[in-house]
């Protein structure tokens, strides 16, 4: 039996309402050894519980590179346990070279039938849920709070994204305090609507990473013997303004993993540090069409237009400096 399954931290991590009572037949099958999980043998509130488990843990699980809870397991939740195997010395005939498999942007999702099918036994299990315990014991998890993480997670789940007024509310006190920062420390000015703007446009206030398998792809091939753990981090977007983890020293960071678990305060310290090359911009009073379109280009790159980016940055600004 794995005993930590009784951990009500665990459960709160595996369940909506802390309770074991949709997933625990399944993991109970799978304990008895009657059963390993696999892409067609485990039940959707199952497939969720061990999703919102590897989303806690850092990975994603759709194909797309995303992080969802849908009770599928297809091929992104295929490729987040095997890469957790992988990393964790479990894999089962999983190799580094078929989760770096060959692709480019737009042939990631169809190629990843390079990764075979992996079975979720009693082993990987036990190393996920102690893995999790352990994250929380370190604080290594969302925000470096196991309740502002449940908070991100839950919200996940729930697709509930913040409004301007309940970003502000949450995070407004932190952005004041970043921009008071980057001013101590580099002498740059910001105002703090744009870091709001940008976690209202980029993640509306809920964390929820992005995996780009082609940049681990073209990472692996460039550091083929450096910590694959910390290069799958490094091609993902993290935190409140979805900053690729290769920028892991841009924004001060000791590393993407220290990024991916940083505390709040630093999470949105993130964003004023990355945005501090376009400090001319960033401090003009009444911010135009040109400022809007040099940050949208700037953080979106040079295809912000057909997002509207520009558009909805100056939306956003406006909302978030009428509420100041």
């Amino acid at each position: 039996m794995i005993r930590e399954l009784s951990d009500q931290r665990i459960k709160r991590v595996l369940s909506l309402d802390g309770t074991d009572t949709v997933w625990r037949a399944n993991l109970q099958r799978l304990i008895r050894g009657d059963a390993s999980l696999t892409r067609a043998s485990a039940g959707e509130e199952t497939i969720a519980a061990l999703q919102r488990l590897l989303i806690f843990l850092g990975y994603s699980t759709a194909s797309s590179g995303g992080f969802v809870i849908d009770g599928d397991f297809g091929r992104g939740t295929n490729r987040g346990i095997a890469q957790f195997q992988f990393e964790h010395g479990l894999a089962q005939g999983i190799t580094r070279k078929a989760l770096c498999y060959p692709c480019t942007f737009r042939s990631a999702r169809k190629n990843i039938v390079a990764i075979a099918d992996v079975k979720v036994d009693v082993a990987t299990l036990t190393a996920m849920v102690r893995e999790a315990l352990s994250a929380i014991d370190s604080s290594e998890v969302t925000c470096g709070d196991f309740e502002e993480a449940l908070f991100h997670l839950n919200n996940l789940h729930l697709g509930r994204l913040l409004n301007c007024g309940k970003i502000l509310a949450r995070y407004g006190a932190a952005v004041n305090r970043a921009v008071a920062r980057l001013q101590d420390e580099k002498g740059i000015d910001i105002r703090p609507e744009w870091i709001l703007s940008i976690i209202r446009q980029e993640t509306a206030g809920i964390v929820r990473p992005r995996f780009e398998q082609h940049k681990l792809t073209a990472a692996n091939a460039k550091h083929p013997r450096e910590n694959i753990a910390e290069l799958r981090l490094r091609s993902m977007s993290i935190g409140l303004g979805q900053i690729m983890g290769f920028n892991y020293a841009r924004v001060g960071a000791p590393s993407a993993r220290a990024m991916l678990f940083s505390p709040l305060d630093e999470q949105v310290l993130f964003i004023a540090r990355f945005m501090a090359p376009k400090r001319r911009v960033l401090s003009v009073p009444a911010p135009g069409e040109a400022e809007f379109r040099a940050i949208a280009r700037f953080y979106n790159g040079p295809a912000y237009e057909k997002h509207f980016y520009h558009e909805r940055l100056q939306t956003w600004f406006r909302e978030f400096r009428a509420m100041t």
